[in-house]
């Protein structure tokens, strides 16, 4: 296998083994279809069935558009799945164990990732052929081998470093082999996010008092997040927005969190996203399971209106010779950007989402656009954008990509390592390959 070949399957395998024993919903006919199984492994105490081996390709051809036939890629796989089992088996020799709350915390991650990928709860369970409690049962013990695996790999090999001369041998070696560098392109940007009326504002204020005094009177949480929510999300799950720790809510919000006991319910809280009112429904030590109401706040044509007007009087104070860098950071409510003058740094165009890459391809370097309304998470802003610069598809040079090369150096050299430790945990593990 060339090397291009070779760092794009490491890399693709390094990112699927984070979740190589979790859930990836698998297509309908991958569900449905019925066939014989049988045992392509052992390792240790354990087993890797025929089937198992499928469902791997599958993910992974999913995540990297990879062919599911690809005899050599499939090898590989089962050779990775294998390598994680002997480690399993290391990390069972040596002890190594997870809390309850590790495997709690990140068994509701993946679900809430799972969730937010496939739109709702309800397409989830459709995609995956059972419930989310199913899934949360089903998948467990995985999560907890996984979180095992991942623990003695970290011990046993830590965060890996290369050198400069080892990213220049690396080039010298394999710079014929190295993918093509794609189009690149170095934006700056000044966001707008369009003010809220205090009249709208006072309006979902005065709402989610009536909620709050429902709920005083006897109302039943659940039904009032289900018909009165703005957060589509958990109010299909009567406001349940599962059990996460500290660190992971917005500041306001995490506070009055953590301020409840449970079956508590929080008065009013202000956040970003609107008003809210929370109940916290358990807490195992810093991990909580709160449910909330949200009342946002609406926007009209004229909080549009103002922020475009603001975008176009900045955009003409640039063109008339003010400095981009110094307007965005006096003006940009970007909190990435901002104190960088509004440079996004140099991305990828096939990594830019669908309204930026839009918005660079009508640009040459040096001009800006008009004020353009682009998503940013749940909400919407609007934003001016400049083309600093655009470098073309190229082949990769240690001038001009060398943290590049160094990136494509450092996972030879991790997986060097890799490879060295499997093969002394060969030597202390029983191991069969049955294909």
């Amino acid at each position: 296998m060339k090397l291009q070949n070779r760092i794009i399957v490491c890399a693709a395998l390094t990112a699927i083994a984070a979740a190589l024993l979790a859930f990836t919903p698998a297509p309908a006919q991958a569900q449905s279809g019925k066939r014989i199984d049988g045992i392509v492994a052992w390792v240790g105490g354990e087993i890797i069935t025929l089937s198992e081996l499928d469902m791997q390709m599958i993910r992974l051809a999913l995540r990297s558009r990879i062919d599911v036939n690809d005899k050599e890629l499939r090898r590989r796989v089962l050779d990775d799945m294998i390598s994680r089992k002997l480690i399993l088996a290391q990390a069972e020799l040596d002890s190594v164990t997870v809390s309850e709350e590790q495997v709690t915390a990140q068994l509701e991650e993946q679900i809430r990732m799972y969730t937010q990928n496939y739109g709702s709860v309800q397409k989830l369970e459709e995609a995956a052929g059972m419930t989310v409690a199913q899934m949360k049962r089903e998948f467990r013990d995985d999560i907890r081998k996984n979180l095992m695996i991942e623990n003695l790999q970290r011990e046993r090999i830590g965060p890996v470093s290369v050198t400069n001369r080892e990213v220049e041998e690396f080039f010298r070696v394999y710079k014929d082999s190295l993918p093509q560098v794609p189009e690149q392109v170095q934006l700056r940007q000044i966001t707008v996010f369009p003010r809220v009326l205090d009249v709208f504002k006072d309006a979902a204020r005065a709402k989610a008092v009536s909620i709050l005094d429902s709920l005083t009177g006897g109302a039943d949480f659940a039904e009032l997040a289900r018909r009165n929510s703005d957060d589509p999300g958990s109010a299909v799950k009567g406001g349940d927005l599962g059990e996460a720790r500290r660190g992971f809510f917005v500041r306001d919000f995490e506070e009055a969190v953590f301020a409840l006991k449970p079956g508590e319910t929080s008065g009013i809280v202000e956040t970003e996203f609107g008003f809210h009112i929370i109940r916290l429904l358990e807490r195992r030590g810093e991990l909580v399971r709160p449910a909330h109401i949200l009342v946002r706040v609406q926007k009209t044509g004229e909080s549009d209106d103002a922020a475009k007007l603001v975008l176009k009087d900045l955009r003409a104070r640039i063109l008339a010779g003010e400095d981009f860098a110094a307007v965005a950071k006096e003006h940009s409510q970007d909190a990435n950007s901002r104190s960088a003058g509004g440079d996004m740094g140099l991305l990828e165009v096939g990594q830019l989402g669908d309204e930026m890459r839009v918005i660079q391809q009508n640009l040459e370097p040096g001009q800006m656009c008009e004020p353009t309304r682009v998503t940013v998470g749940t909400e919407y802003a609007f934003l001016i954008v400049r083309l600093e610069s655009r470098i073309p598809p190229h082949a990769p040079t240690l001038k001009d990509d060398y943290s590049r090369i160094a990136g494509y150096a450092r996972i030879f050299k991790q997986n060097k390592l890799y490879t060295d430790w499997i093969e002394s945990i060969k030597g202390s593990v029983t191991w069969k390959v049955n294909l």
